[in-house]
């Protein structure tokens, strides 16, 4: 059996989850409309990296059996195999989370860290999860994923920083003439 992210079941899902967190932010915690649309762009990115990373899940008789143990899936040495190509990929994927988070929270260098290391983590781990659950790894849990997904993050934020200064810069410094759905990333500031 294969599941793919574009089964129904899949994509109602990820539907449902995205209409009760947009309920609680917009009508519990009063979030206005433009922090809304940032949510809501955020939330399809996060869709898509699920999507790269944990899909298509491979659920098949005798896969264990063609050598592909979980044990083999793993790569806890740093740097073991260079692979340029895996790693530019895997700092591409996860520019936008350093860039975009700072639009739906206070940033600072360390939550920004913080909140890298444990989306990452939590893509790393449920690979490795869902490895253990069908009895072999399709995907590989690799440390060097980490470390480059890490700088991703980073990188990501280092660029928000600039278009945080950049605007400030164009405005002199008065938030009150930053274009509105600008305004509010300024709080960090």
């Amino acid at each position: 059996m294969i599941i793919y992210f574009d089964y129904w079941e899949v994509l109602i899902s990820i539907f449902v989850i995205y209409v009760c967190t947009f309920s609680v932010f917009k009508f519990f915690f009063k979030k206005n409309w433009i922090y809304m649309m940032y949510f809501t762009i955020f939330y399809i990115y996060l869709a898509e990296v699920v999507n790269l990373t944990q899909f298509p899940i491979y659920a098949m008789e005798g896969m264990v059996a063609e050598g592909n143990s979980i044990w083999n899936g793993l790569s806890l040495v740093p740097f073991s195999s260079i692979d340029v190509n895996n790693y530019f990929l895997n700092i591409c994927l996860t520019i936008p989370f350093g860039f975009g988070l700072p639009f739906l929270m206070h940033a600072s260098w360390k939550k920004i860290m913080i909140a890298s290391v444990i989306f990452i983590l939590i893509i790393e781990f449920s690979q490795f999860i869902i490895g253990v659950s069908v009895g072999y790894m399709f995907r590989v849990f690799d440390v060097d994923d980490i470390l480059f997904n890490f700088v991703g993050c980073m990188i990501g934020y280092v660029c928000f920083q600039w278009f945080q200064n950049t605007l400030m810069l164009l405005y002199r410094g008065d938030k009150s003439r930053f274009p509105v759905l600008f305004r509010d990333i300024m709080r960090a500031k």
